[in-house]
């Protein structure tokens, strides 16, 4: 096992723990899409991937294909933006649980940017 690899692998774990950690003190109060005043982005969104699908199938052109994952991606989106939730806990208790995340992304990152090991040949 590469150095490399072992900070992307020790990263990983890092995050894995820290976010879960996280995630164990937050609580969900509503779960639902995006609202722009009265109207939910959820319907017109689902709409768009709908007839996006519906194209893609009969057209089958470049375009619906590029625009599918960025609808979906906005699917995703309005659910996260319309959900409330709430952290159980203290400052401190936050600050603990974001440092091994925080740490694990800065040794993905690095393992990420560091050279690859030139190979060899006889």
């Amino acid at each position: 096992m590469t150095k490399r690899e072992k900070l992307f692998l020790i990263g990983a774990v890092l995050i894995v723990v820290g976010v879960v950690m996280f995630f164990k003190s937050v609580r969900i109060y509503s779960f639902g899409f995006y609202r722009l005043g009265p109207v939910s982005t959820g319907g017109i969104l689902i709409a768009l991937v709908l007839l996006d699908v519906i194209l893609l199938i009969a057209t089958g052109h470049k375009a619906t294909k590029i625009l599918l994952p960025i609808l979906i991606a906005l699917l995703v989106l309005s659910v996260i933006l319309g959900t409330q939730l709430a952290f159980v806990g203290s400052l401190l208790d936050l600050f603990l649980m974001l440092v091994p995340a925080a740490v694990g992304v800065g040794l993905t990152l690095r393992a990420a940017f560091m050279k690859k090991p030139e190979s060899t040949q006889g």
